[in-house]
């Protein structure tokens, strides 16, 4: 029964394809969908690609390997939050 989920685990990790790795340094939008057009940057310290809590805050992201949530730390404030990739403008450096 846990091979099973550990198969689970790695056809997840194999069927990832976003556009974004652990490491990359973005620019994104932090204030999603509240009508302010600001962009700030940060760098993705993790990619979610389950349902499980993320970013400092713990809240519980609805994240899938088709749809992965990337974990920004800002680079004003420190903070980690989660963000669809729709979000982020791209890479900067």
């Amino acid at each position: 029964m846990s091979e099973s989920k550990n198969e689970s685990k790695n056809e997840s990790k194999n069927t990832y394809n976003g556009s974004y790795e652990v490491g990359d340094h973005v620019q994104y939008q932090p204030l999603p969908g509240r009508g302010f057009n600001i962009s700030t940057e940060g760098e993705i310290t993790d990619v979610v690609t389950s349902k499980q809590p993320a970013g400092d805050r713990g809240l519980k992201v609805n994240a899938s390997p088709e749809d992965p949530r990337y974990v920004i730390r800002n680079d004003n404030t420190g903070k980690e939050t989660a963000y669809k990739e729709k979000h982020i403008d791209g890479t900067t450096e």
